[in-house]
């Protein structure tokens, strides 16, 4: 391989569901980064694009890995505006690293992950998002601005850098959740929001699923803003081990975030809605509850992400619950009240594919995309499931931006 980046053969630890690369190549500047996929364009290198690798395992398996490259080296917050509520980053920066700076101007990117080592760029490229989307929405709702590597080596520029700029926001929208199949993320501009000055969450645990559907319907119908909303729901969650908060197969987490006074008010308008065992969190125990919860779909053999309609919650809670007995795979559901979430799997390889073609075939649920998976798995069903309606458009759009098909080694949705 031609030294146009700084680069050095593959090790073991940078396999992709155990298919090893050649290469990986470690570019020091946005060019540099430009260069590379140029290169490999032009040598048909088949290409992933790493950052923090927390999502590797996430797409089919590769029929051959050529080349990775890792945008470590591009890991700087490049300016924060404060004034404007606004922050240009490049694509190797941790998500967790970013919000520790911007806390000092009391301001951070409301996006949680389950994974400490999550990049900017990957955020962005998986469109991954936490409980905060609830009110501030997906990565792809907060970029205002973007800078893509292009496989013919060049750099371009889309939006602006202040939120009344949205010139081109749709190419930022083009490439959240495109996970690296049609471009590079150079850098990117997003817009932020200030850290509250009070938190509070409302913690109720039910033994009967029709009545959280019920709670859950009369809190998105009242005057109660939350900051997250979400649901729990099965047989194989594992709750916080170190906190006193009620327990129970079916469990509703709401936020509330903004002033002192505001948030009691709300928390206690909430409180009175809800019919099942409830308490009031803060602090340290708060955050470690949201922790948990965020990280709980991670904890099993597999993960599925998911959309339903918010009318058809309570048929997809008693999915749910009946899956293990239908499939052989126990399932946890943890998601947005709203209508997506993330299901949990356990059980042999054959029970959880027997588990993802279940809810791929009920009419109450969409869009169901296998996350982490292991290898056999994924040789039983395809984790992006059946062609969608737009897949020729997006198949188009692929062979613009990359049209030696080089990008994600064949890995992605398109």
């Amino acid at each position: 391989m031609p030294t146009l980046v700084a680069h050095r053969p593959a090790v073991a630890s940078d396999a992709i569901d155990d298919v090893a690369p050649r290469y990986v190549a470690e570019p020091e500047s946005p060019q540099a980064f430009a260069d590379a996929l140029a290169h490999a364009s032009r040598e048909r290198l088949q290409t992933v694009i790493r950052g923090g690798g927390t999502k590797l395992g996430w797409g089919r398996v590769p029929a051959a890995v050529d080349l990775i490259v890792t945008t470590a080296r591009l890991n700087r917050l490049i300016v924060h505006r404060h004034g404007d509520l606004t922050a240009t980053v490049q694509p190797g920066m941790r998500l967790q690293d970013l919000n520790d700076t911007l806390r000092s101007q009391g301001q951070w990117l409301p996006v949680e992950s389950a994974f400490a080592g999550a990049t900017v760029g990957g955020i962005v490229a998986t469109n991954d998002a936490g409980p905060s989307r609830h009110r501030n929405g997906t990565p792809r709702d907060l970029v205002i601005g973007i800078t893509l590597a292009l496989t013919d080596g060049r750099l371009v520029k889309a939006g602006g850098t202040v939120v009344k700029n949205v010139a081109g926001y749709d190419l930022g929208k083009l490439v959240s959740s495109s996970h690296g199949t049609l471009a590079g993320i150079a850098d990117v501009t997003f817009k932020l929001v200030p850290i509250p000055q009070a938190s509070s969450t409302l913690v109720v645990a039910y033994g009967d699923g029709d009545a959280m559907t019920r709670d859950v319907a009369a809190l998105a119908a009242s005057q109660v803003e939350p900051a997250a909303f979400d649901i729990s729901v099965g047989t194989a969650l594992e709750h916080p081990a170190a906190d006193d908060t009620p327990d129970g197969l079916y469990k509703v987490q709401l936020r509330i975030a903004t002033s002192p006074a505001a948030t009691d008010a709300q928390i206690a308008s909430a409180r009175a809605i809800v019919s099942g065992d409830a308490m009031v969190v803060t602090g340290d125990v708060e955050r470690a509850i949201w922790t948990s919860h965020t990280a709980a779909p991670w904890r099993g053999d597999a993960a599925v992400r998911l959309s339903w309609l918010p009318s058809n919650l309570a048929n997809v809670v008693a999915l749910t619950t009946g899956m293990e007995s239908a499939t052989g795979a126990a399932a946890a559901l943890t998601g947005r009240a709203a209508g997506t979430g993330l299901m949990r799997l356990i059980g042999p390889p054959r029970a959880q594919a027997a588990a993802v073609e279940r809810l791929r075939a009920s009419s109450d649920i969409g869009n169901v995309v296998v996350l982490r998976a292991s290898r056999e798995l994924k040789e039983l069903v395809d984790v992006w499931g059946p062609p969608r309606d737009a897949h020729g458009v997006l198949r188009s759009l692929k062979q613009m931006f990359d049209p030696a098909g080089i990008l994600n080694a064949g890995r992605g949705p398109i």
